[in-house]
């Protein structure tokens, strides 16, 4: 094995300990990365970049991801924020130039499937120790309450962890029904189920909770749309399973409650969750002219925010980031960059529906899954969920695609029922 084939591989594998790294530690993610991006790098050839170039611009998605990152650099140059300020938005919005990377190292099956394996044993670790840390207090969680009607994130905070876990139950459903046998495709369903619950019951992440629901409602109705009986057996017992959920499990119906009775008494004067997504929209309606055609620059948002929000508490939740990355987009890159995230995440979806059923739906449920989460938080902006969305889209669109491997073998690899 010469050079160049040894730094292929270990970039690969390495980007494969990404997936396994993300669910647990931010800063192993990013080192790992870091070695799997400056491996590749040693691996090319004149012949590799051609290729690379040449596949990475062909592909739809990665269009719009360039672009977006583009635009974060040019709005720099009109933004009243520090070039210090700046930087560290770089340092954020970086992944989107790493994606064609990823995508491109993941060309062969064998490869994606040590990925998804990675994913699903560091997601099912997340899973058990939630579950546990309902009984014990595990050295790892970093929550310190045992008992139902409390949360039990483990590594993240609660809201990276609810939208991982929706796409983990999703993920476990779309390997049910590509199971071989029946066994496998009821530890599959388990799998599931418990990961649903956890959702529900053992977290407050009320992103969490809409991922979730929004993410199976598109997966059912890709996946059996044309099975209308089928279709409405599945939305039956899943209402079944919601109200099942509200009645028996407090925490998920005080936050649900809660987010209701904060919409509706909501004030500048007091600081709620709702209720401060709402004061910025307000303030977003106010400062109109701070949000122009292109926007008022990279960065921008915390500069302008902390000039209206003086209370302290308040700017403190919200001055940092709108806790929407649609508006954060539109403030600080103006109508372009609105239009090149909502560009991206239609290619996702057009991309989807060229696949078979089964993928379709995985895809659409993540999209759905990015969506939510991108509503109310600004999910592209802070490192856990953008390196979970920037990584999965890679991990999906090389699974759905049908792009030409790389030249080199490798042999007994272990395959997944999605890879």
């Amino acid at each position: 094995m010469n050079f160049r084939i040894f730094s292929r591989r270990a970039a690969i594998y390495s980007l494969a300990l990404v997936f396994g790294a993300f669910p647990v530690s931010v800063a192993l993610a990013n080192s790992l990365m870091l070695v799997s991006v400056v491996f590749w790098l040693l691996s090319l050839d004149r012949t590799d970049g051609r290729d690379f170039l040449r596949r990475s611009w062909a592909h739809p998605v990665v269009r719009p991801a360039l672009a977006l990152a583009l635009l974060v650099v040019l709005a720099s140059f009109w933004s009243p924020a520090t070039w210090e300020e700046i930087l560290g938005y770089y340092r954020k919005y970086l992944k989107f130039l790493l994606l064609p990377i990823f995508m491109y190292l993941l060309s062969r099956r064998e490869d994606r499937a040590h990925c998804w394996t990675a994913f699903g044993l560091a997601m099912l670790f997340t899973l058990l120790s939630t579950w546990l840390n309902v009984w014990f207090q595990l050295p790892w969680s970093r929550t310190v309450n045992q008992g139902f009607g409390a949360d039990h994130t483990v590594f993240k905070d609660h809201i990276s962890q609810g939208i991982m876990m929706s796409l983990f139950v999703a993920l476990n459903v779309h390997w049910a029904y590509k199971a071989t046998s029946r066994w496998r495709a009821l530890g599959f369903w388990v799998v599931a189920t418990l990961g649903a619950t956890s959702v529900l019951v053992l977290t407050e992440s009320r992103t969490g909770y809409i991922g979730l629901l929004l993410s199976l409602v598109v997966f059912a109705l890709t996946l059996l749309w044309k099975r209308p009986q089928k279709l409405l057996g599945v939305v039956l017992v899943g209402a079944m399973a919601l109200t099942a959920a509200y009645n028996l499990s407090p925490h998920f119906k005080h936050r649900t409650n809660l987010a209701l009775q904060e919409a509706q008494n909501h004030s500048a004067s007091t600081l709620t969750s709702v209720g401060a997504r709402i004061e910025v929209w307000r303030f977003m309606a106010k400062h109109t002219d701070n949000a122009k055609l292109m926007g008022a620059g990279t960065a921008s948002y915390p500069v302008i925010a902390r000039t209206y929000f003086k209370d302290p508490a308040f700017c403190a939740a919200i001055c940092p980031h709108p806790h929407n990355q649609f508006i954060l987009f539109y403030f600080e890159q103006g109508l372009p960059g609105l239009v090149l995230i909502l560009w991206f995440m239609v290619a996702i979806v057009r991309e989807a529906l060229l696949h078979q059923r089964t993928h379709r739906a995985l895809m659409l449920a993540f999209v759905s899954i990015m969506f939510t989460s991108n509503m109310t938080h600004s999910s592209l902006w802070l490192s856990t969920e953008s390196q979970f969305f920037i990584l999965m889209t890679a991990l999906l669109l090389a699974s759905a695609g049908r792009a030409r491997p790389l030249p080199e073998p490798v042999r007994g690899a272990v395959q997944t029922p999605l890879a």
